[in-house]
């Protein structure tokens, strides 16, 4: 299974919550670029998990916007992946995905679950995660790799 993990783009510093807090207009935009990336990249996906926070969803929105809205009918927003989600229980709903013959996914979250995701994944987390970073991994169900970081 090929699985992309991003970081949601630079979001706004203050909100009425940390859940509320928005993307930066850079934010959008480096997001978007992410998107067109993944484009050429994984080319398509089988699924999309995106956190409910503001800014996750607007990423997953400015990657869908690269992918012309083809991301909509696999986007799931689960609970689970917000910063301080349970990156076991994570790889749990994977192995799941991963019996289900689901082959690529895309899993738009935050700091520190993002680098905590890469470590229960692949025995170590290797990826400098600032804002909008994608890694891409290779994952057999029960171990995984590292094939690239993209910032």
């Amino acid at each position: 299974m090929k699985i992309f993990i991003m970081r949601h783009g630079e979001a706004e510093m203050f909100a009425k919550s940390d859940k509320e807090r928005q993307l930066s207009e850079f934010g959008q935009e480096s997001a978007f670029n992410q998107g067109i990336w993944l484009k050429s990249t994984a080319l398509c996906f089988d699924k999309v998990l995106v956190s409910p926070y503001v800014r996750a969803q607007q990423t997953f929105q400015q990657v869908n916007q690269a992918f012309e809205q083809q991301l909509t009918p696999l986007a799931e927003t689960w609970d689970a992946i917000t910063p301080y989600g349970n990156a076991e229980l994570v790889s749990d709903y994977l192995s799941v995905l991963f019996d289900q013959g689901v082959e690529c996914l895309l899993i738009i979250s935050h700091l520190p679950l993002v680098g905590e995701m890469v470590a229960e994944l692949c025995g170590r987390n290797n990826v400098s995660f600032m804002p909008a970073t994608i890694a891409e991994l290779e994952w057999d169900g029960d171990s995984g790799k590292v094939l690239q970081a993209k910032p």
